[in-house]
């Protein structure tokens, strides 16, 4: 084989992009045009290889404007290629180069959709055996593209490294755990409704704006959310659980009746239980009296693409966390997704570390840990690539410490 017989295509037809991406072992959410409108400020480009007429290769590429007239080329989890093919792969990313420069991109980067290494959550202590796509890297990293390295920390890389997986076969009550199980009926004896619908935006808005302030971090708006489901109808899953602050007052005041009316002497559990509902009733009381009624207590979004799903953003109100009421709210996304048929659910990505607060919960289900082959970076400027890295990992640094200092 030699590279003249590949024909690189700037202007494939949709549906024969579509038809490629189906059913590929790489196929994922970020690689479709769909997901280039959601993106503001960047423009969209579809590449692809042919060898004798049929698809080989396949790139969307995302372009970010620059100062001076210069860009950014972005492949979020692609390109989608073989990478055990070496000779379609240099013939891919020489042209994926030509095509920078007459953009003036002074970079390319892009992080394969290559599963590295994969291991159930309950198994992340031990040892997970060799990186399966080293030898990716050490092909990637001879045509002078840069591994960013195995990174462990969401700040470090574009796309997170590390994500949690929810598999169909999963997606079952009797796969919980006993704690997750009673997690959930807990969220429901107390009186935790779950809603779903794009008539939910406002309120999961609300919830994330929560979510921005407890963790110290910057989020997208109630705007941005509504472009996105707007974008994708029928493909958006929006799932809130509130709680009716009165309703569960009354219910509480009633169990109080009942047990101080007992006209035999309480036992060690009965006493307990009144220390805890007075607590409760003295909360909700006061936030009754802060002009609180019903509560968003968490939300999250999804997004389906084919027969996967990838839960983008999800939040939750800090002063509630006792009701639990993110386990019923990802049950019912789990119970949606396997009446579907959705084979696999993407729960987001997590610090590699695994022992955040978010990777634990995550973790209170039967997940598997997903650890991807990371970002490269194929420099077209090599110096503006450099200075371009540099910079925005400065602009990074110092959002976040605006945030945490707000």
């Amino acid at each position: 084989m030699i590279a003249d017989e590949y024909v690189f295509d700037e202007h494939p037809k949709p549906q024969e992009i579509e038809d490629f991406l189906e059913g590929h072992p790489q196929n994922n959410l970020l690689q479709h045009a769909r997901w280039s409108q959601v993106k503001e400020n960047w423009s969209m480009k579809q590449v692809v290889v042919r060898r004798g007429g049929t698809i080989r290769a396949y790139a969307m590429i995302l372009i970010r404007p620059l100062p001076l007239g210069l860009s950014l080329f972005y492949i979020p989890r692609g390109p989608i290629v073989n990478y055990q093919d070496e000779p379609l792969i240099r013939f891919f990313f020489a042209k994926l180069k030509k095509l920078a420069r007459r953009s003036h991109a002074v970079t390319i980067r892009f992080d394969p959709n290559l599963i590295d290494r994969t291991y159930p959550y309950v198994q992340r202590n031990q040892e997970h055996g060799e990186h399966r796509q080293a030898p990716v890297i050490r092909q990637l990293t001879e045509m002078k593209c840069r591994h960013k390295g195995y990174t462990l920390y969401l700040r470090e890389a574009t796309q997170p490294r590390f994500q949690a997986v929810m598999l169909r076969e999963q997606m079952d009550w009797a796969a919980l755990s006993a704690k997750t199980r009673r997690s959930i009926r807990h969220a429901e004896k107390c009186g935790v409704t779950i809603h779903e619908g794009e008539s939910e935006l406002e309120h999961f808005a609300e919830v994330m704006k929560q979510t921005e302030q407890r963790k110290k971090i910057h989020l997208r708006n109630a705007a941005y959310f509504k472009r996105l489901t707007a974008l994708y109808g029928e493909r958006a899953v929006l799932i809130t659980a509130r709680l009716d602050l009165k309703q569960r007052l009354d219910r509480i005041t009633n169990q109080l009746s009942e047990l101080q009316g007992k006209p035999e002497d309480l036992n060690k559990a009965e006493k307990e239980q009144i220390i805890n509902l007075n607590r409760e009733q003295e909360f909700l009381e006061k936030k009754i009296s802060e002009g609180s009624s019903v509560v968003t207590l968490c939300g999250l979004l999804a997004l389906i693409q084919d027969d996967q799903m990838e839960v983008l953003y999800a939040g939750t109100h800090s002063e509630f966390l006792s009701y639990r009421a993110p386990y019923s709210a990802h049950w019912r996304l789990f119970e949606k997704a396997r009446k579907m048929g959705i084979q696999r659910c993407n729960l987001g990505g997590v610090e590699g570390t695994l022992d955040d607060g978010l990777s634990v919960f995550k973790g209170n289900f039967p997940i598997q840990i997903e650890e991807m082959i990371g970002e490269f970076d194929l420099p077209v400027m090599p110096v503006l690539a450099w200075t371009l890295d540099r910079g925005i990992a400065l602009i990074k640094a110092v959002r976040r410490w605006r945030v945490k200092t707000c």
